[in-house]
């Protein structure tokens, strides 16, 4: 159960840095980001290629070609509603969303899946929204931007990609999925901007470079935990990252403190704590 925890750590640093080029790059669209990113981790996965890639010959039978077309539509358009919310609204504002990822995620793998069905995830996803949605209130008014909208449909997107991938990695090992899903993904968002993308300079490759390696790593132990321990048991653990992504927000981005926030996601902590342990 090691893996998710080191997942965690990569995932929550990378938000910052991810976050961090966002506000100093100001004029760089989330749109040119997205392709960029897909396009480092596509180069420094290909090096990594002959040692950590496996595929077994049903991954070309029909019904996983068709997944893996699901799965590049998913990703790609997730993508790009996740990084419109993180480089239009605060860290500190959409981590109450993230935490509500595992839920929707283990909500829609228990509709496909009889092993990952139980009703307290189902009274705890009812809770958490209650909340989130209180977080938002602004007198009696539910204030939901286009930012926070764009997060809640790529929490949507995030829990569908789960149940693909759960039967992708039956023909795919969790590298070799990782990086033929960036591949696939840099080429539809390449056709759909009609190859016309910002360049980089010099000082946006660091950035890049470290998003596309803890990208490699955080999915690559990501997948292969959905391998060993199943989705539910996998993303209750990665509840961890938004926690660390929001004392991290504090103190690299020095964003304020929002009290109803903090009890939102203290609320939904304790959620996730109670499913996992139900089980």
């Amino acid at each position: 159960m090691i893996y998710p925890f080191i997942a965690v750590v990569f995932d929550a640093v990378a938000l910052i840095v991810e976050k961090k080029f966002l506000n100093t790059f100001k004029n760089f669209s989330y749109s040119a980001f997205v392709f960029w990113v897909f396009a480092s981790i596509a180069v420094l996965g290909l090096l990594t290629s002959p040692w950590l890639v496996t595929i077994s010959p049903s991954a070309v039978t029909p019904r996983l070609l068709l997944m893996m077309l699901v799965l590049v539509v998913l990703v790609a358009n997730y993508n790009l509603l996740y990084f419109f919310g993180l480089k239009h609204q605060a860290v500190s504002e959409v981590e109450p969303f993230f935490l509500f990822n595992p839920l929707v995620a283990v909500l829609i793998a228990g509709a496909f899946y009889a092993d990952e069905r139980f009703w307290q995830i189902y009274v705890a996803t009812v809770i958490a929204g209650v909340f989130l949605g209180w977080s938002h209130l602004r007198g009696r008014q539910l204030v939901l931007g286009k930012p926070l909208l764009a997060i809640l449909g790529f929490s949507l997107m995030y829990g569908l990609e789960a149940v693909v991938l759960r039967q992708l990695l039956t023909a795919y090992s969790p590298v070799a999925l990782y990086l033929i899903r960036v591949v696939l993904t840099l080429l539809f968002l390449w056709i759909v901007g009609r190859g016309r993308w910002v360049s980089l300079n010099p000082k946006h490759l660091p950035y890049f470079i470290f998003i596309a390696l803890s990208a490699l790593i955080t999915y690559g132990l990501i997948y292969y935990s959905y391998t060993l321990q199943g989705i539910s048991s996998t993303v209750f653990v990665l509840i961890l990252s938004p926690i660390l992504v929001y004392v991290m927000s504090i103190l690299v981005l020095k964003e304020k403190l929002k009290w109803r926030n903090i009890i939102t996601s203290l609320v939904l902590l304790a959620l996730v704590a109670w499913v996992t342990l139900a089980r």
